[in-house]
């Protein structure tokens, strides 16, 4: 039995890609990273941050920069052994970015990704655990900023995710499980929180590719439609975004053959 869930992106998540975040960060390590970052080389900025990390391993901004290179390299291998090997360490990293600013809006929604796609790798008791971290740094952030597009996407995956499960998957896991995110889900939290995402932060290419997975989903293909075309139109911003696109491009032509 698979228990869910997430992240940053149809096979998720993360997906979802943090705002408020200027596109390059304070200089030296941070700022060349930034630089490695947005121009398609995620694995480099990991590299560059884990090391200045060595020297200052309570720096929140390195921390949290280095969570999302490693999620976003994770969800780009191949195979679980792969992906597991990013995303292991991007979720300890999440941890220390948290710990060193626990109201720190992007260290909650970097761990948060992070532990959404790993998820979809875990076995039942540990998907739920990090189901439950999800949508725990989601609700913490929104506390602090219900604008928060990215932390409406975290909640709108986990919502999509355990809806996707069949009825009985969900029934044994809020029995048995009694996690507070599988007991809330529902088609109506899921679409609440992609729409909010995508009406929120209109330029992020995944929020709307998200929005328009759920219209699909359920069967509602002119909104599935406008929702991929607004993901095709919008400039690529971060490195998993032309994957999207590609996705995208590749739904349109099967909705427009139906």
């Amino acid at each position: 039995m698979r228990f869910i869930v997430l992240p940053f992106m149809t096979a998720l998540l993360l997906p979802c890609w943090g705002a408020a975040q200027s596109l390059v960060g304070f200089g030296g390590s941070v700022g060349q990273a930034d630089l490695l970052y947005f121009s398609g080389h995620p694995q480099e900025a990991y590299e560059i941050l884990e090391r200045h990390l060595e020297e200052h391993p309570e720096d929140y901004d390195a921390l949290w920069r280095a969570v999302r290179a490693a999620v976003v390299v994770g969800i780009a291998r191949e195979g679980v052994v792969e992906q597991n090997y990013w995303l292991d360490p991007a979720i300890v990293l999440g941890d220390r970015a948290v710990q060193a600013r626990p109201e720190g809006v992007d260290g909650l929604y970097w761990r948060g990704a992070a532990a959404g796609r790993r998820a979809l790798n875990a076995g039942p008791s540990y998907a739920a655990d990090l189901a439950q971290r999800v949508y725990d740094d989601a609700h913490a952030i929104l506390a602090q900023n219900p604008l928060h597009g990215g932390a409406h996407n975290l909640l709108g995956k986990l919502n999509y995710e355990i809806m996707s499960l069949s009825r009985v998957e969900r029934f044994i896991g809020r029995v048995l499980v009694r996690k507070e995110a599988l007991r809330q889900s529902s088609w109506e939290q899921a679409e609440f929180h992609l729409s909010a995402a995508a009406r929120e932060w209109p330029d992020y290419v995944v929020f709307h590719f998200d929005l328009a997975q759920y219209y699909r989903k359920r069967d509602r293909k002119e909104e599935a439609r406008g929702a991929f075309e607004r993901a095709v139109d919008l400039p690529v911003v971060h490195p998993p975004d032309d994957r999207f696109q590609a996705d995208a491009r590749r739904f349109l032509d099967e909705l427009g053959s139906e």
